[in-house]
């Protein structure tokens, strides 16, 4: 004997979730996809930009005018004044760059000439930068930019860096975009992507329970329909219409009724007729025992001893009344009799007038 799962789950929740978990699944990956597709898109972007930004500005300053700027004592220079001033109106005019700044090669060593910075932080010219990151001294040969924000003094920072026109790779341009911008930009992809998730989210759970709610909506009607006929119901119909396979299987269902009903007709049928004839049956033995037992007792009238009269041949019943043999028989037997003379009691009775009358008695 088969017992019934502790824990069953029903076919509308397993179809609910399977969809939702497939569609979850199919938007999710796309999603992901797509998430860290944009991250690295906006990265990509960004370093383009720097590079490019970098490249631009450094054809727009000769390092040959920065030759004299040296030391902290060169910032009264016209040529440094009108270098930072046009730095700094560059970095007002972009609020993605954080500093702008102008550096020279010194065997090893690399030199501030010209920061854009406006604080108290400012790197004056000949300040050493100690801690260059190893794309810094690409840039003094070919435009280059970071791969991914590197941390200093002044904080941390993605940046770009391109040769100044005529440095002679001793001189270049560099392009600082904080950190803290890189990541704003990122979050408003990760924010992005939060709703687009969600938003799969809930795309996912209106489409399982959609899809859970109108398979079962088919299949309920046959089940109960199924309830019905075993219990006996055989004259119902299902009227529901798909457009789909679940019509035929619905025609299956209304045909096999149908079926039912008429096989029904018929055992019924067969059913009064055996009825009627079991009730024939039983009056035609009635009848037959009813004919047996009459014939049965005049049959054991006829038999034993008969009292007759040994004079006039009267036979007495059971109830001491004398009849004639002829009505005793027929009374008990049904026999008729006809009346005649044996030639005997003829020529007994009438032999006189026989013998007149045949011509061959002479």
């Amino acid at each position: 004997m088969t017992t019934a799962p502790r824990f069953r789950l029903k076919f509308g929740l397993k179809l609910f979730l399977s969809h939702f978990l497939a569609v979850l699944l199919v938007s999710g990956s796309i999603g992901t996809f797509f998430y860290f597709n944009a991250i690295d898109s906006l990265v990509q972007s960004l370093r383009s930009r720097l590079q490019n930004s970098a490249a631009f500005l450094s054809q727009g300053i000769d390092a040959r005018n920065l030759e004299d700027i040296r030391s902290a004592d060169d910032v009264k220079n016209t040529v440094y004044v009108d270098t930072l001033g046009k730095l700094r109106r560059l970095r007002r005019s972009n609020s993605d760059i954080a500093f702008l700044y102008i550096m020279r090669k010194i065997d090893d060593r690399i030199v501030f000439v010209v920061d854009s910075d406006e604080t108290d932080q400012q790197a004056l010219p000949g300040r050493e930068y100690t801690k260059a990151p190893d794309l810094l001294r690409s840039g003094f040969t070919a435009p280059s930019v970071t791969d991914k924000p590197y941390r200093d003094e002044w904080g941390v920072f993605l940046s770009g860096y391109a040769p100044l026109r005529n440095g002679d790779g001793k001189y270049l341009i560099g392009i600082d975009m904080r950190a803290d911008e890189v990541d704003r930009k990122l979050h408003e992809i990760r924010l992005t992507g939060l709703l687009s998730l969600l938003a799969s989210l809930l795309l996912a759970l209106i489409f399982a329970l959609y899809f859970s709610k109108n398979l079962t909506g088919r299949i309920n009607p046959m089940i109960r329909r199924c309830q019905q006929i075993a219990m006996g119901r055989f004259d119902g119909t299902i009227t529901m219409r798909t457009f789909d396979e679940f019509d035929e299987l619905i025609a299956a269902f209304n045909t096999m009724s149908d079926e039912l009903v008429q096989a029904r007709t018929r055992a019924d049928r067969a059913i009064t007729d055996l009825e009627h004839a079991r009730d024939n049956l039983e009056i035609h033995v009635q009848e037959r025992t009813r004919d047996l037992k009459d014939a049965l007792e005049k049959v054991q009238v006829l038999t034993g001893m008969l009292p007759i009269c040994s004079s006039c041949k009267k036979i007495r019943d059971d109830k001491g009344y004398w009849q004639q043999v002829e009505q005793f028989v027929s009374m008990h037997t049904g026999a008729q009799f006809s009346h005649g003379l044996c030639p005997e009691c003829a020529n007994r009775l009438y032999g006189d007038i026989l013998k007149r009358d045949d011509p061959l008695s002479e």
